[in-house]
Formats: structure tokens, sequence, C-alpha cells
């Protein structure tokens, strides 16, 4: 059964021979990991090069996502954000101190933490 303050975390970018375990060793240091789930290919049974992360409240994600989002790996850099909900996008929200994050504004307000926001392409008029 899941909890509805659990909150389940999109990780990309890692290293392809990296295993469940050391995901969860890696994300345990913020907070409870509930389960880690590393996509594989159905054929080869190989990584994808991306996981799940459920973790057991939202604090503990917004920890994870904070100080993870953008570390490297083995000279990889991995990103870090709440999951989408399967259908389209999940209109759950997670607040600290007032911030909401989304599956949506997760990366903007991590880079406004940071302050390291990207500044936008112009785009091309045709």
């Amino acid at each position: 059964m899941i909890q509805s303050d659990m909150v389940k975390l999109f990780i990309v970018g890692f290293p392809r021979d990296m295993q469940e375990i050391e995901l969860t060793e890696m994300f345990s240091k913020y907070g409870e990991v509930v389960s880690v789930k590393i996509v594989t290919e159905q054929a080869t049974g190989k990584s994808r090069g991306y996981a799940f992360v459920r973790m057991k409240d939202q604090a503990a994600a917004v920890r994870a996502i904070k100080l993870m989002d953008g570390a490297e790996i083995d000279k990889r850099q991995i990103s870090v954000r709440v999951a989408a909900d399967k259908q389209a996008f999940s209109q759950k929200t997670y607040s600290e101190s007032g911030q909401t994050l989304s599956p949506l504004s997760t990366r903007q307000y991590v880079e406004e933490q940071r302050g390291t926001t990207k500044k936008k392409r112009p785009r091309i008029q045709h």
C-alpha cells in the first residue's frame, strides 16, 4: 500500500552499471527510501539509465532534489526531479517553507535555490 505523502522521484543520467542498492544508499542520506526501481531493457536486462526512487515523505524528497540534482557520478551529471504521474502530469504539489514543487517546476525551484536559473534561448520567428 502506498501512502499519500510518499514522493516518487525520477533520476536520470547515472552510470548504466549502477545497481539499485547503490541508489538506495545514495538517497538514504536525505531520508527514508521506500523503493528503488532502475528501468531496464526487456530484451537484454541492461539499464536504460533512469530510475524511480520513492521517498517516504516530501521533506526527504525536497532535500534529495536540492542536493542531488546536478550532482556528478563517475563524471556524469544526474538529474533528479519529482516524477510525473502516469496519467499525464500530476497536479500533486509539494511544499517547503512556502515554496511549491510540482513535476513541472522542480528544476526551476532547484535552480532558484542555487541561483543558477538558466536563460531561455530566443525563439526563432517563422
